[in-house]
C-alpha cells in the first residue's frame, strides 16, 4: 500500500533518506515477523508497514506507517545505544483526507540533553509559527523535551513548515550520532541513560488511544505484545567488561 496522506508519505521518505546516511546502518532483525501487520475494526482494515534498522549509537530505528480506514499513520522512534550519551528522536502523524489532527516531533532527553542541543533545537523552533499547539497527554509531559511540537496542522503551509521542522530536528539528531563516541566508561551514567530510556518506553506504553485501536482489531494480549516489544520495547541492561 502506499497511496498515504501525502504528509505521511514525504516525512516517511525523509525519515527512510536520514537513517539511511547514518553510518554501519542494517537492518535489525528481531521484529521481522511483523513487518506487515493487517487485522479488522468492524468494517474498516488496519494496515501496519513496520522497518526496522540499527547502527553504532542507534539500539533500534523504527518506521512505521498504517492506516485504519481513512485514517493514515506515521510514527517513528530512533532509541540511542546506552553505552552513547544520545537522546530518543521521535515523530508521529495522524492523518484523514480531512487534514492532520495530530503531529509530533521530539528530541527527548533521556538523561538530560546537552547544550549544543539545546541551543539548535530553541534556534530552530523560532523559525516556525503554527496556529494551533495540542496539549500533550500527561503521560507525555513526564518524557518530552520542552522543544517537543505537538500540532494540529491548519493548511498546506503548515504541512509543509511541519515537514521542514522535523528534517532539522532530524539533521540535529543524525549529526549528535554521526559525531559522538561510545562512552561505557562510567557505569553510572550508563545505567543512567537506561533508566531514562525505561521510563521514557513505559510512559509511552500508557498511550490508551493506541492500545484500544489494537486491542479492538486483534484483542488485549497481542496488543500489549506490540505496545511493549515493538513499539516501545525496554533496552536490555548492556554487558559489560571494564568493571567487576
Amino acid at each position: 500500500m502506499t497511496d498515504f496522506h501525502p504528509l505521511v508519505q514525504k516525512l516517511a521518505t525523509n525519515i527512510r533518506v536520514s537513517y539511511s546516511a547514518l553510518p554501519g546502518i542494517k537492518p535489525y532483525h528481531k521484529h521481522q515477523d511483523l513487518a506487515t501487520v493487517t487485522g479488522n475494526l468492524d468494517d474498516d482494515k488496519l494496515y501496519i508497514h513496520n522497518e526496522f534498522y540499527k547502527c553504532p549509537g542507534l539500539r533500534k530505528v523504527h518506521l512505521e506507517t498504517a492506516r485504519l480506514g481513512n485514517l493514515d499513520i506515521l510514527h517513528s522512534v530512533f532509541f540511542p545505544d546506552p553505552k552513547y550519551d544520545l537522546p530518543i528522536f521521535g515523530a508521529d502523524i495522524v492523518a484523514t483526507p480531512a487534514g492532520v489532527g495530530a503531529a509530533i516531533v521530539d528530541i527527548s532527553p533521556v538523561n538530560g540533553l546537552s547544550k549544543s542541543i539545546t541551543d539548535k533545537l530553541s534556534s530552530i523552533g523560532s523559525k516556525y509559527h503554527f496556529k494551533e499547539v495540542r496539549a500533550l497527554p500527561l503521560w507525555g509531559d513526564e518524557i518530552f523535551s520542552p522543544y517537543c511540537k505537538f500540532l494540529r496542522l491548519q493548511n498546506s503551509k503548515e504541512e509543509s513548515d511541519f515537514v521542514s521542522l522535523v528534517q532539522d530536528y532530524l539533521d540535529v539528531f543524525n549529526h549528535e550520532v554521526m559525531s559522538v563516541e561510545i562512552d561505557d566508561h562510567d557505569w553510572v551514567k550508563v545505567m543512567k541513560r537506561l533508566d531514562g530510556q525505561i521510563w521514557y518506553c513505559q510512559q509511552q506504553q500508557k498511550n490508551d488511544k493506541t492500545r484500544g485501536i489494537l486491542a479492538k482489531c486483534f484483542d488485549d494480549k497481542w496488543a500489549k505484545k506490540y505496545l511493549e516489544r515493538v513499539l516501545f520495547d525496554e533496552p536490555m541492561t548492556p554487558k559489560h567488561h571494564t568493571f567487576p
